[in-house]
């Protein structure tokens, strides 16, 4: 028994864990966009939050959220205007410093707030950028902008659970190996 928990334990607890986002992953998200996976936004957020504190989790989410506002910022400070030097477009150069500056600005000032995930809002951004991996744009159109969002965050959600999961799984195998030791 004393090896199983050792060896097994958790690697079969994370397995169990991954393949019920798998799972859950083949029932919504076809909901969202047909024949998509989206499985991998969920280990984005799994990964990024997984030793985070509740507390912190709550941040990140809300970190991600406000990340997705601050990509469309972005994607539309970029589309104001066309003028490039040389093949660098000066929006897209304004839109970068502009709202990296802002998340920054807010994360550092914002301790007391619950913005204040630099991790949460580039999550957002990256994810937002990413189109989900379907093509989406935030800024093609409204319902668009709100599919986008909804996958996110469903997704970041999920990945969140999924790291809660692994985490008290753990705990759970760690504590009956303390108490087998102990015996």
């Amino acid at each position: 028994m004393k090896f199983f928990l050792k060896y097994f334990a958790v690697p079969l607890i994370i397995a169990a864990i991954a393949g019920g986002l798998f799972v859950i992953d083949a029932l919504v998200g076809t909901l969202f966009v047909s024949g998509a996976s989206f499985t991998w936004i969920g280990f984005v957020g799994w990964t990024v939050f997984y030793s985070a504190t509740l507390k912190d989790r709550v941040k990140g989410l809300i970190g991600v959220v406000f990340g997705f506002v601050c990509a469309i910022l972005t994607m539309l400070i970029s589309l104001a205007f066309t003028l490039n030097l040389h093949t660098i477009s000066i929006s897209g150069l304004l839109g970068v410093v502009v709202i990296n500056f802002m998340v920054m600005a807010v994360t550092n000032v914002g301790h007391k707030i619950w913005l204040s995930s630099a991790t949460g809002a580039f999550v957002g951004m990256f994810l937002t950028f990413s189109g989900v991996g379907v093509g989406l744009s935030a800024v093609a159109s409204v319902g668009d902008a709100f599919l986008l969002l909804g996958i996110i965050v469903t997704y970041c959600v999920l990945g969140l659970v999924c790291g809660f999961l692994s985490i008290w799984g753990t705990k759970k195998v760690k504590n009956k190996l303390e108490k087998i030791d102990n015996k």
